[in-house]
């Protein structure tokens, strides 16, 4: 075995961890006797509204989505911006994000009248591998963080590309913060030769918990031109299915959120000389999931200019206490000046009647091994 395919090996995986997840926000500044002892700091943040639409202010709705509001956010901190991946809290109050550079991003999000309006609280603290060690102190392409899940009573799941790996934080949205380090558990060798042999910068871009505590993952690279399909992973207790998913019009995956009747939305990029940069919502069918076919999602939205978009790349959704369907969308501005980090809401309309919750089973003894810290 290689060094590089030993090295995969040894940091790709996902565990348990003994904190409990968190179903409320809570605040995220360092309080408690633990507070000394925290590397993260609440830095500037400011929050500048945006229009869905550049040219017509009053314009709301985009093919089966209404526009909540939306944000560009800006900081004076350096370590601010490149946010991919994206979790809001069940109450709303609470989101985190990862970014290209290595760092946990989270804030408080704040509304008025049901519409998204701004952020305070912005706080950024480094990812840590196990050893306690900053990522940039390793290297920048091992500190590129494209996709954030969190598995229920687990902790939180991170992809990185680059140096492609899973690493598993037992954290929840508002101790990430807290040097947490990851504790990863060894997939089979296969998966992790599929996801080591992927080009350097299109990695697993995509992850999301399905209701039943599973995870699904979507890489943006190693398109099969011939059947048009990206390579996909379900993991989950009873063992690793290999998916595949129908990428169409020369859209690439960002990222997925689960909804709350078990639909997977993906949300696309594209970008081209020619055609531009625009970003798709499409919705798998939960039962798709089950199926030998390629992954197929309807699609829900299409924008483009001159619809207010940036490069977006974080998806998170939640429902509200109407039993509505919201929407979270992020962009990563890639540190450059020219682009922006936009945070957006919407409504999703004709979502279908979310069914009762069903209780999680149990977990599969030797599945899930270890605590992390």
């Amino acid at each position: 075995m290689n060094t590089r395919l030993k090295r995969a090996l040894l940091a790709l995986g996902f565990g348990a961890a003994a904190a409990v997840v968190a179903a409320n926000a809570a605040s995220l500044s360092p309080t408690g006797p633990s507070a000394a002892n925290v590397t993260f700091r609440t830095v500037s943040v400011v929050a500048e509204p945006v229009s869905l639409h550049f040219e017509h202010q009053n314009v709301e709705r985009v093919d089966g989505l209404t526009y909540l509001g939306g944000i560009e956010i800006k900081s004076d901190d350096p370590r601010f911006g490149g946010l991919s991946g994206l979790r809001v809290s069940p109450d709303g109050q609470t989101m985190l994000a990862v970014s290209d550079h290595g760092s946990w991003v989270g804030a408080t999000l704040q509304y008025s009248q049901g519409r998204l309006t701004g952020v305070s609280d912005l706080v950024i603290a480094p990812i840590l591998n196990s050893e306690g060690r900053t990522l940039p102190e390793l290297d920048k392409v091992h500190a590129d963080a494209e996709a954030l899940t969190e598995i229920p009573g687990s902790g939180l799941v991170v992809a990185f590309e680059g140096d492609h790996r899973l690493w598993h934080y037992g954290a929840s949205l508002t101790d990430a913060f807290h040097d947490k380090r990851p504790l990863p558990l060894p997939l089979p060798v296969d998966m992790v030769q599929t996801i080591a042999q992927l080009p350097s910068n299109m990695g697993i871009e995509g992850l999301t918990t399905l209701l039943n505590g599973d995870i699904l993952a979507i890489a943006e690279g190693g398109l099969d031109k011939e059947n048009e399909t990206l390579k996909a992973w379900l993991v989950g207790r009873s063992g690793i299915r290999m998916l595949a998913y129908h990428a169409r019009d020369n859209f690439k995956p960002t990222d997925l959120a689960t909804l709350p009747n078990g639909d997977i939305l993906v949300l696309e990029r594209r970008f081209t000389l020619l055609q531009g940069l625009a970003t798709r919502l499409r919705r798998v069918r939960a039962a798709s999931l089950h199926d030998d076919a390629p992954l197929e999602g309807e699609i829900v939205a299409t924008l483009a200019f001159p619809y207010n978009i940036d490069n977006m790349e974080g998806l998170a959704v939640r429902r509200n206490e109407a039993g509505e369907t919201l929407v979270y969308m992020v962009s990563d501005d890639n540190f450059n000046p020219l682009q922006r980090t936009l945070l957006m809401m919407f409504r999703l309309e004709d979502a279908p009647r979310t069914p009762e919750p069903q209780p999680m089973p149990e977990p599969t003894p030797g599945v899930i091994l270890a605590a992390g810290q």
